[in-house]
């Protein structure tokens, strides 16, 4: 019987969860160039390196992009968006960023935007 305790509160501390920290989000826009032309109808994908949480952001024509985000350090890359035109979009942009790269890293800071260069 006293085996039969100790297990139930093993287990019960085992599978107790706990939810990550989150700091406070902030609006971000930003935009995403190559040789300093838009990159437009791309899914950029923002995946932290500390606290937040993989945030996926739809990138428009002209490039530019907007949404909530936790501040912090974040690796990136690009994929396929919704958009009939993404097919297209995603051929111009080099395979090396279609995942992500601890090595390519972004900072997002509140009130200032981001800009993204696939260079």
């Amino acid at each position: 019987m006293r085996y039969l305790l100790i297990a139930l509160m093993v287990a019960f501390v085992g599978c107790s969860t706990s939810a990550p920290k989150m700091g406070a989000s902030t609006e971000l826009k930003g935009n995403i160039t190559k040789a300093g032309k838009p990159v437009g109808d791309v899914l950029l994908t923002l995946q932290p390196l500390g606290d937040g949480h993989v945030v996926p952001l739809t990138v428009a024509v002209d490039g530019t992009f907007k949404g909530e985000v936790v501040p912090g350090k974040y690796a990136y890359y690009v994929g396929k968006s919704a958009s009939k035109a993404s097919e297209q979009a995603i051929k111009q942009v080099d395979p090396k960023y279609y995942e992500g790269n601890l090595t390519r890293t972004v900072t997002v800071e509140s009130g200032k935007n981001l800009v993204i260069a696939l260079d």
